[in-house]
């Protein structure tokens, strides 16, 4: 298991960190964890995972819409469970159609997941540093897949 820290003082350094990552798993495929309180700073990342990929998207949260898609064929899936009871409502959904390989599914408030036993290529916690200012962030990526971990640990740790 690769551990990977960064640290933000901005939305726009966030996004910047979020397009490395997508730059680093462009043509990767597998679920990843999104944790962190609300307002962290998860869909602001999860934008720049999707730029990084390469997709020209509007990229926004899905807390309303539960799922939005980006990209050809849905190559990146983004999904935010919160308001989610069970697993059996992840399905009625259409959670495992998304399983697919070949696609990024980028998940916040994956606890019914973890639940269910579904392990993701990366974890990705990102929590407010209110010492450092109100944009600061920590981010923290934990590989725990093999290639996953080879592609995250070749990011350049300075900040962008």
């Amino acid at each position: 298991m690769i551990e990977k820290k960064w640290e933000s003082a901005s939305p726009e350094q966030t996004l910047a960190i979020g397009q490395k990552i997508g730059q680093a798993l462009q043509g990767a495929s597998g679920l990843i964890f999104l944790t962190g309180d609300l307002g962290a700073g998860k869909t602001k990342l999860t934008q720049g995972i999707v730029s990084g990929l390469g997709i020209d998207a509007d990229v926004t949260s899905p807390t309303f819409a539960l799922i939005n898609e980006y990209g050809p064929d849905a190559a990146a899936v983004h999904m935010d469970l919160y308001r989610l009871e069970d697993y059996e409502e992840l399905q009625e959904i259409g959670f495992e159609d998304y399983l697919d390989d070949g696609r990024l599914i980028l998940c916040e408030w994956p606890d019914l997941l973890e639940d269910e036993g579904f392990a993701p290529i990366l974890r990705i916690d990102l929590r407010r540093d209110d010492a450092k200012g109100e944009t600061a962030r920590r981010i923290t990526a934990l590989c725990e897949d093999d290639s996953a971990a080879e592609r995250i640990a070749a990011i350049e740790n300075k900040n962008a």
